[in-house]
């Protein structure tokens, strides 16, 4: 899982628009990406990929999407790894808790 390593308010710098509603009020920003239909949110704590839905509460009536924008959800979140934006989550628990070999039980 990944995680913001900034504020979510950083990430208008990466075209992300404030949530309507009671998600804005909280700080949680979006956005929207047209190649693969995907919406990216992010709060101060929580970074998420989720289908775009028309009737998302979050989403403002003219969605903050770039249509001819080429690059997918996943060159985005690389782009925000590359800016140390985002983090995995693994790495504040240790990746060899989480590793398959040590639940099978191997050092």
């Amino acid at each position: 899982m990944l995680i913001p390593k900034t504020k979510a308010k950083e990430f208008e710098r990466f075209g992300f628009k404030k949530c309507k509603g009671e998600y804005g009020k909280n700080g949680c920003y979006y956005l929207c990406v047209a190649r693969g239909v995907k919406m990216l949110f992010v709060s101060d704590v929580c970074f998420a990929v989720m289908d775009w839905g028309k009737h998302d509460p979050r989403i403002h009536k003219n969605a903050n999407c770039r249509y001819n924008d080429n690059r997918t959800y996943l060159d985005i979140i690389y782009e925000l790894i590359k800016a140390d934006m985002l983090e995995s989550d693994n790495m504040k628990v240790g990746y060899k808790e989480n590793s398959i070999s040590h639940k099978r039980g191997e050092p």
